[in-house]
């Protein structure tokens, strides 16, 4: 009889222990990628290259944006002082012009698109191995993406991000 006793009392600390147990094979944990590659190395150092093949192509067409806009605001204040005439040429100058910076900047987004996906696929690779050596050391069972629809809540003390930074950074050396 004894015996018996003392294996449900066995049972019962078995059976006490298996939710911490599980419990600490099931933490989840964030990610807030957007830091991830803002503030490694390996996405610094992408997104300075991006930069520097980029932005001479994008500064005329960033120019040109704005004196589109400049010229829109002109003709919204001056529109009331013009005959129709005036103001239906003006407006097909204008619409002109867009059309003409729109045909010119669709390649260039296009191409600049192309080059974030390719480069970054670089840095998630990277921050997917750095996310799975920080996940295995701390023993989380999952870790999601900061920006994830649905979620309603996560604490703060779950988020690894600088964990999984200084990771990449190492792995980076």
């Amino acid at each position: 009889m004894p015996s018996r006793h003392i294996f449900s009392l066995f049972s019962l600390f078995s059976l006490l222990a298996l939710p911490l147990t599980i419990a600490q094979a099931t933490d989840v944990s964030f990610v807030d990628m957007q830091q991830v590659i803002e503030k490694s190395k390996l996405g610094s150092k992408v997104q300075e290259q991006l930069r520097k093949e980029f932005e001479p192509k994008a500064k005329p067409l960033g120019e040109e944006e704005q004196a589109i806009k400049q010229l829109q605001a002109g003709l919204a204040r001056e529109a009331a002082l013009m005959s129709k005439d005036q103001l239906a040429k003006k407006e097909t100058e204008l619409k002109k012009r867009i059309e003409a910076f729109e045909k010119t900047a669709a390649p260039f987004q296009q191409e600049l698109l192309k080059a974030q996906q390719e480069r970054g696929r670089e840095v998630l690779v990277s921050a997917q191995k750095a996310v799975e050596v920080v996940a295995k050391q701390k023993k989380i069972g999952m870790v999601v993406e900061r920006s994830l629809q649905g979620i309603i809540y996560m604490d703060k003390s779950a988020d690894i991000t600088d964990e999984v930074i200084k990771q990449m950074d190492a792995n980076a050396k």
